[in-house]
């Protein structure tokens, strides 16, 4: 009897790090709703049912570990009850510790690692520049993974520009208002789909789909 070989299907996964810092504050109830409205577009596209998505929140009382690698049906939207920005800025504890944690579940999908961030780093004890950003070229050189870098504010400006440096991280600004943080998320559903259409597993070059939301910010 002839045996047939099933054939992988080529997931993506998802690591999506958000700022839960006490500055998010001003722009809460637009980061729940830009999140929410962001899973909701995912899970209007066929693709979603091979994402998975890996969640997780920081500050300096927490790094928490919301959704581990589980399908994007799955995943919980956000409330007032668990969002709640305080503290300060640990980001590249966060980073590091996020992708030390997915590493060993990539299991041949494609990744795509969004930071969404206003602030600058100011609280990390374990992670510094130097060695966050090999870490990040690590993965992009010999994983293929695509990192991408949303900041909401000015403050963002600096700790982006020195995250994407060296690296082939796509990185876009927004002036921390309302509109525009929901306009990050909108975009970032797009440049999640180019990610999961990508051939070889990483996609930079054109995330964003032609648009830099530092130039054409409002």
């Amino acid at each position: 009897m002839k045996q047939t070989t099933k054939k992988k299907t080529e997931g993506t996964l998802v690591a999506f790090l958000l700022d839960r810092t006490g500055s998010m504050a001003s722009v809460k109830q637009e980061t729940i709703g830009g999140f929410n409205g962001y899973l909701d577009e995912l899970l209007k596209r066929p693709e979603s049912k091979s994402i998975r998505f890996h969640f997780t929140q920081f500050d300096t009382v927490s790094i928490d570990l919301v959704h581990d690698c589980v399908p994007l049906s799955k995943v919980s939207k956000l409330t007032d009850k668990t969002y709640e920005p305080r503290g300060g800025t640990p980001l590249y504890d966060a980073i590091g510790k996020t992708i030390r944690a997915i590493q060993d579940k990539v299991n041949g999908d494609k990744v795509l690692f969004v930071t969404l961030t206003d602030g600058e780093e100011n609280s990390s004890s374990e992670w510094n520049q130097a060695t966050i950003k090999a870490l990040i070229k690590e993965k992009e050189d010999k994983d293929k993974w695509t990192f991408s870098y949303i900041g909401v504010g000015p403050d963002a400006w600096a700790a982006n520009a020195h995250l994407a440096a060296g690296t082939m991280g796509a990185s876009n600004v927004l002036r921390s208002t309302g509109k525009n943080t929901l306009r990050a998320y909108s975009m970032m559903a797009d440049a999640t789909m180019r990610v999961s259409h990508s051939i070889g597993g990483q996609c930079v070059s054109g995330l964003y789909g032609g648009h830099h939301l530092d130039k054409d910010d409002e």
